[in-house]
């Protein structure tokens, strides 16, 4: 399940890198993935290419130092505050005493909302619009694993990291990247099938490039397990398709092919009209 933090009442607010939770929702199908609609492909691809032909704004100070933390594989906990107020003054305080205690995994930033050198930063995170003080949890591979729409205490931040893996399952989901995840280790049966399948899914025309394979041994990812909505690590090699935002679309367990996963995806849309766009089934 996706985790969104909201104060009720307070704001439409959605984070832009929105947060995988892991349990089932509703699935969202990518467009190139439900086979539906024509052009889907030349307009998605007319628009990346936009996009990559525009110039890249320059790093804000918060930014690079965010990097160099990256490089060092910490964490980034990133604070949008306003001066002056209650709650936003409460969290800077957490952040100053959890510096010491999470320093050898993370690096801490505050950022003035109002902050011009910021704007960038601002604008990237949509934070503007955020309830106030917003906290980002930040893996080194830059994906937005938490975030906290009101204070929290130290406990709450060091409970925000993942492995890995999860970071690597989030990121590509924030890229909008479907994910065929194959849980499979040492004890687990049919894993050259499974495996087969899951590759050959990812590298389908069908998802235009969008498809990737991530690998992960079960045995040593019991919260990822629980993400999955799996009690106990699997005895046959599995695949867990994930699409974007976070929807959790299906389970496969044991030998399977492409054309089962393809038909999984797609029964999973809810695309009937025959109608697409690059944000989905109109």
């Amino acid at each position: 399940m996706m985790t969104e933090t909201r104060m009720r009442g307070e704001s439409t607010w959605r984070p832009r890198c929105r947060v995988w939770g892991g349990l089932a929702l509703t699935a969202l199908l990518l467009v190139s993935a439900a086979g539906c609609g024509k052009g889907t492909a030349a307009t998605q691809g007319s628009t990346e290419a936009s996009r990559a032909a525009s110039p890249k704004a320059p790093l804000t100070p918060t930014e690079k130092a965010m990097e160099r933390a990256s490089k060092e594989g910490k964490y980034s906990f990133l604070l949008f505050y306003r001066p002056g107020e209650r709650a936003s003054e409460a969290m800077r305080a957490t952040f100053e005493r959890a510096k010491s205690k999470l320093a050898a995994k993370a690096s801490f930033f505050s950022v003035d909302i109002a902050a011009k050198a910021e704007a960038g930063l601002v604008g990237k995170y949509d934070a503007q619009r955020a309830p106030l003080p917003l906290t980002l949890a930040i893996a080194p591979n830059g994906a937005t694993v938490r975030a906290f729409t009101k204070p929290v205490d130290e406990q709450a931040l060091a409970g925000a990291f993942v492995s890995p893996k999860t970071a690597e399952i989030t990121k590509a989901l924030q890229d909008k990247k479907v994910v065929a995840l194959c849980l499979q280790g040492a004890s687990t049966k049919h894993n050259r099938e499974s495996a087969s399948a899951a590759v050959e899914f990812a590298a389908d025309p069908k998802l235009a490039g969008q498809g990737v394979v991530i690998v992960a041994d079960p045995s040593r990812e019991a919260d990822l397990l629980k993400r999955c909505g799996l009690t106990a690590p699997p005895t046959e090699a599995t695949i867990v398709l994930l699409a974007p935002p976070g929807s959790m679309v299906a389970t496969v367990a044991g030998a399977t092919t492409k054309e089962a996963l393809l038909q999984k995806l797609q029964s999973a849309s809810s695309c009937s009209s025959g109608s697409c766009g690059p944000s989905g089934c109109k």
